[in-house]
């Protein structure tokens, strides 16, 4: 579906310029993570390297259902959109499985085969969950710790 290569770091550009975002920054971490505290135990799979991506823009309702919809692109109409031609954000599932999402209060995990994240299925495959100003990143800190780059503490 997707071209392998820089291409899908253009998604990610793409859809921080339609979002007005003003700083966009890459982390490639090959760091391991705790598993012993965890949403639930099969999560454990998803707590190694990863790929960051940060821009400063802030999710709205309609961009978060937009997203929970694989494959289905929504930006056909807007021509003001630097991305209305491609499905954007389902680029990573050439690295991921598991695609998480950090923006504003929540955390938001994609799970559309709903193996993993605990309570996916085929007809809500994810989760949001709201992190800050609540005792997430003390009850689950090997979950939260991954999202802790770009000055982000999982907690405010």
């Amino acid at each position: 579906m997707y071209p392998q290569g820089s291409q899908q770091l253009s998604e990610l550009l793409q859809n921080a310029d339609d979002a007005r975002a003003t700083v966009v920054k890459f982390i490639i971490s090959h760091k391991t993570h705790g598993k012993s505290s965890l949403l639930g135990q099969k999560m454990s799979a998803w707590q190694g390297p990863a790929l960051y991506c940060y821009n400063d823009a802030t999710f709205t309702s309609r961009d978060f259902e937009n997203l929970a919809k694989i494959g289905q692109g929504s930006k056909m109409e807007k021509l003001e959109t630097t991305g209305r031609f491609g499905l954007g954000f389902n680029n990573v599932y050439h690295w991921t499985d598991v695609p998480s999402i950090v923006s504003g209060d929540y955390l938001v995990f994609f799970d559309p085969h709903a193996k993993s994240v605990p309570g996916a299925s085929s007809a809500s495959p994810g989760i949001k969950v709201r992190f800050s100003n609540t005792s997430l990143k003390g009850q689950f800190p090997d979950q939260m710790e991954p999202y802790c780059y770009f000055g982000n503490d999982m907690q405010n």
